[in-house]
C-alpha cells in the first residue's frame, strides 16, 4: 500500500472510519514488533501483556482500538473483588441509588 492508496482509503471513510484509520496508522508506526504482534493474539495474552497493550493504545490516543479490545475482552479487564463486600452494610441511600441504576438501559 502506498500513500495514494492510503489517501483514497481515508477519503472513502465516514468520520468514525477516518478516526479508526488514523489510529491504526499511529499504531503501525509507533508499536514495536512485540506490541504489534500482541494485538493479533489478544485472546492468548497474559493479563500483564494485555494491560501493557492497553496502556500503549491509551498513551498513543488509539481510543477506538482500545474500546474495541475492551468490549471484546471485557471479562479480562473486570476483576470482581468480593473482599470489598465482606463487612458491607447497605443503607437506604445505597439501595435507592442501586434501584435507580438497575432501571437504566445497558450501553
Amino acid at each position: 500500500m502506498d500513500k495514494k492508496e492510503l489517501r483514497k482509503r481515508y477519503t472513502e471513510q465516514d468520520s468514525r472510519g477516518k478516526a479508526l484509520l488514523l489510529e491504526k496508522l499511529a499504531f503501525c508506526k509507533f508499536a514495536d514488533r512485540y506490541d504489534f504482534e500482541n494485538y493479533f493474539r489478544i485472546g492468548e495474552l497474559r493479563d500483564s501483556e494485555l494491560l501493557c497493550l492497553a496502556s500503549f493504545l491509551y498513551h498513543h490516543e488509539c481510543f477506538l482500538m482500545l474500546t474495541d479490545i475492551m468490549n471484546h475482552y471485557k471479562e479480562r479487564f473486570i476483576f470482581a473483588d468480593t473482599s470489598l463486600l465482606r463487612e458491607f452494610e447497605p443503607d437506604e441511600t445505597l439501595m435507592e441509588r442501586m434501584a435507580r441504576l438497575d432501571i437504566l438501559p445497558e450501553a
